[in-house]
């Protein structure tokens, strides 16, 4: 199982919820771990179809100690017909188990290839310690902190303060703090950049690896997606309790249960809309409006903010191998609050609000094409940025098989509350279908520094993408420079000839021009042509968020060519400004001295950027004398 912490969302918003009535009139009475025994008999609940549970029988085969730390698990078969042709199965998980009319446990372990029902409970004691520890906390002090016009009801308790990331989990994709080191660390320019994003590392074994028990992976029915879309998904949860399949329909959001209840099946929705990522399992206890289900974790997460809802199951998939179950998320019932190692708890008191993504396509084929999609994700620092990423790919892909060659131009806009929004146009040569083309997007991009920044919360109201598909191949890849002089002249205007090499095979050459600072008089430079997203950002390592949003902000787009001119001389960044020219005394003390966050020691650059009629792919460096003053 994984072992994670992503942290609370940025910006989850958590109100008092008018969706649900009372989950449940009264207490279930549960029994005592200490008076399991083998041979004990009992009955389960679980939704085999519909909305509706039903019971099947069970027989107690033993107690395992310390299965998880400081858990242990009970191990139960069923000889139940209904059990015999798919046995226990993926979104079963938290299916409720009694003995002598008294909640034991939730089923959460099965085993690969089987022949009998067996499995793993856990019992519901861990479940009520882990889940509600900390419901008090976050139901007792929360605070509004937003007007009521953008609420469903009226505001009365939400999420206590939103927290920042910490610098160790910036320091994880930025290690020397610079956003351009952050940018390289998720992927190359114009790669698929998806499955980079820094989710946390799993520690212990894969939820899927082997033949012994493993948890009873939820099933993430993925709606209105790709095949390569798909294939993505299935990438990115590798490591996670979580199957996704391509199954289930993205549901009706007006329609199906009002409450939860045990045994009935509950869904949580990472995408919704006009397409749908929901993980399904069952509800194992409710209590005043907090809800208990899966038996096992998410994430592993802690505390994590998503919609909860009701859910239609279709059928039961048997399956050598593990059988699953095929379901739809019905009518939003509530928030997700904590994802621990035994349970996952939701409020029906409280609602989460997600990020908006509006996706507009137009292909310029024959005959030309055009559709949009909006979609919300889930607000999370750590899973925000792959999400946005898989749904953007998934409207491109649409349109965009990977075998076919494609010049793209793709408008984003991030939506800041109290900032002003982060505007980009990208063009890219998308060779490699709808994955490249998504990787060019700067506002995708952008999401994982903006989450995972240490300074201030930020709160991303909206994503905004427009798409121009043009199925033709407009590139030019760098292949040669040609410079005009042996030496360059320091404070002059010079050029370079850069050698273009096109799709067909034939060269094209643009003459770029470039500034040579006085600074670099009697030094070698290396002077490097490539395109501007290839290009390291020309800025200090912001100290705040408004310097953080202008280092994003001079990110550079694919169809320009940057000219960059380093030296072997050193300089400072203090306080997010950049200082050049120091003397050795300086420089060595700030070497010699820690490494903080104030200043820190960089190589200064000198940038010159000229626009392209084409994408330009590739780079090419020389080293090349600067004349004495």
């Amino acid at each position: 199982m994984p072992v994670s912490r992503l942290g609370a969302a940025a910006s989850a918003l958590l109100l008092v919820s008018a969706l649900a009535a009372p989950a449940a009139a009264e207490p279930t009475e549960t029994f005592p771990l200490s008076a399991v025994r083998p041979g004990q008999k009992g009955y389960g609940l679980t939704t085999f179809h519909g909305t509706v549970p039903e019971r099947f029988t069970f027989e107690v085969i033993g107690v395992t100690k310390n299965f998880r730390p400081k858990m242990d698990l009970i191990l139960v078969k069923s000889d139940d017909p209904k059990m015999q042709l798919a046995g226990f199965w993926q979104g079963m998980s938290g299916s409720p188990l009694f003995i002598n009319g008294k909640l034991a446990c939730a089923f959460s372990y099965g085993f690969r290839f089987n022949k009998v029902a067996i499995g793993g409970c856990t019992p519901i004691a861990y479940m009520k310690r882990e889940g509600f520890r900390t419901a008090r906390r976050i139901d007792d002090e929360a605070r509004p902190r937003r007007p009521e016009t953008h609420a469903r009801a009226a505001p009365k308790k939400a999420q206590p303060p939103r927290s920042v990331a910490s610098l160790a989990e910036w320091l994880a994709i930025a290690p020397d703090r610079r956003v351009s080191t952050a940018m390289s660390t998720l992927a190359a320019p114009r790669k698929p950049w998806i499955l980079n994003a820094p989710l946390p590392k799993v520690a212990g074994p894969s939820a899927r690896a082997g033949n012994g028990m493993v948890a009873a992976a939820v099933p993430l029915a993925l709606s209105g997606f790709t095949q390569p879309a798909f294939a993505k998904a299935k990438a990115l949860m590798a490591s996670y309790p979580i199957t996704p399949m391509q199954a289930g329909g993205t549901g009706n959001p007006n329609g199906g249960p009002t409450e939860f209840k045990l045994g009935a099946p509950i869904s949580v929705q990472l995408i919704r809309g006009d397409m749908s990522a929901a993980a399904t399992g069952t509800v194992s206890f409710v209590d005043t409006g907090r809800v208990l289900a899966f038996g096992h974790p998410l994430f592993q997460a802690g505390e994590l903010y998503a919609p909860v809802a009701s859910a239609k199951v279709h059928t039961v998939i048997p399956s050598r191998m593990s059988s699953f179950v095929l379901a739809s998320p019905m009518r939003e019932l509530g928030a997700l609050v904590q994802d621990r190692q035994s349970t996952i708890m939701a409020s029906t008191h409280l609602v989460t609000e997600m990020i908006p993504i509006d996706i507009k396509v137009t292909s310029r084929g024959d005959p030309a094409e055009s559709g949009e999609f909006h979609v919300q994700v889930l607000n999370n620092r750590f899973l925000t940025g792959p999400l946005a990423g898989m749904s953007a790919m998934n409207a491109v892909s649409y349109y965009l098989p990977d075998r076919d060659d494609a010049t793209v131009r793709i408008e984003s806009e991030v939506d800041l509350a109290g900032q002003k929004p982060l505007h980009f146009v990208d063009y890219v040569y998308a060779q490699e279908g709808a994955s490249s083309a998504i990787g060019a997007a700067r506002g995708l991009k952008v999401l994982v520094p903006l989450l995972l920044n240490p300074f201030a919360p930020v709160d991303i109201q909206r994503v905004k993408l427009d798409i121009d598909i043009h199925y033709v191949a407009n590139y030019g890849d760098i292949t040669d420079l040609r410079l005009p002089v042996a030496k360059l002249l320091p404070g002059k205007k010079t050029y370079v000839d850069v050698v273009l090499r096109r799709y067909d095979g034939t060269d094209v050459v643009r003459r770029v021009p470039f500034f040579v600072p006085k600074r670099l008089a009697g030094s070698i430079v290396k002077l490097e042509v490539s395109s501007g997203d290839q290009a390291e950002i020309d800025a200090a390592p912001p100290t705040d968020l408004p310097e953080l949003l202008d280092v994003l902000r001079k990110m550079l787009p694919g169809n320009v060519i940057a000219v960059t001119l380093s030296s072997a001389d050193e300089g400072i960044a203090v306080d997010g400004a950049l200082v050049h020219d120091l003397p050795a005394s300086v420089l060595d003390q700030i070497r010699s001295g820690a490494s903080t966050q104030r200043s820190s020691v960089y190589r200064p650059i000198a940038r010159s950027v000229a626009p392209a009629t084409r994408v330009i792919e590739g780079s090419q460096s020389t080293l090349v004398m600067v004349a004495d003053k």
